[in-house]
């Protein structure tokens, strides 16, 4: 049994996959609405130790009451680490006042997590950290204006961790994804069918239309995707960012 954890884990991806990990592990899971996340604790049944958190990525206090909760923790073989969704924008030149608090929401402040996580010596030798993102992290996207910037620092911090724990045997890789057809975002989509009056398979088969795949990746893609990066194949591969977009990205 392995000790895995996982940050806004009240999210749709990160509950199923909280979901998927309990059935052999033991978790902390963390999360700013704490009563939904322990509303998903208490309506299943779990085999194994399930711990759980406050964390709000945008109070400095909440993050460091967090950490001092890992820290009577065991230690962890793996670590999921969302950040809450970064809005899209069209700003290329925000003034600083906006630089500075998204820069402070969705980067600074989640790090701070991290850095007490590595001073407190809570990974264990041969542990993953897998960071989840969205793929402006590999291609800039003409509404993602702030998300071309601040996933591009996220992967530089990924592979700058990397260099550094890896005389720890610790792998840090980053999945970052496409489209992705989770509860919300069918529902947005079943909403958008109705207002085009198209029916959802045809709305669907015009959204992927640029899609080698034709088709978004479905939750379980994901959480595969994860389980994947936890595993095996990271025991020799570290630093990388991974693209789930189905082809959507046509980089070398």
């Amino acid at each position: 049994m392995k000790n895995y954890l996982i940050t806004c884990a009240t999210g749709g991806i990160a509950s199923s996959l909280a979901l998927e990990l309990a059935q052999e592990h033991s978790l902390f899971l963390a999360a700013r609405n704490i009563s939904k996340l322990d509303d998903i604790v208490s309506s299943h049944e779990f085999q194994h130790p399930v711990q759980t958190s406050a964390l709000d990525f945008f109070s400095p206090s909440s993050i460091d009451e967090c950490a001092l909760a890992i820290k009577d923790s065991d230690k962890f073989d793996g670590v999921v680490f969302f950040i809450p969704r970064i809005p899209p924008s069209k700003e290329v030149f925000p003034d600083d006042e906006k630089w500075q608090k998204y820069f402070n929401n969705y980067f600074i402040s989640p790090l701070r997590l991290l850095r007490q996580i590595v001073e407190q010596d809570k990974l264990k030798e041969r542990a993953s950290i897998v960071f989840v993102s969205g793929i402006s992290s590999k291609a800039a996207l003409p509404h993602y204006s702030i998300n071309n910037c601040l996933r591009s620092a996220w992967v530089g911090q990924a592979k700058t961790m990397a260099l550094s724990l890896a005389e720890k045997g610790i792998s840090v890789n980053t999945l970052s994804l496409g489209g992705v057809m989770t509860q919300s975002y069918t529902q947005k989509m079943e909403q958008k069918a109705l207002d085009q009056n198209l029916s959802f398979e045809e709305l669907m088969e015009n959204e992927v239309s640029n899609i080698p795949l034709r088709k978004y990746a479905s939750v379980t893609d994901v959480i595969d995707g994860i389980l994947a990066l936890l595993g095996p194949i990271a025991n020799h591969m570290t630093g990388q960012n991974i693209v789930l977009d189905g082809g959507f990205n046509r980089a070398y």
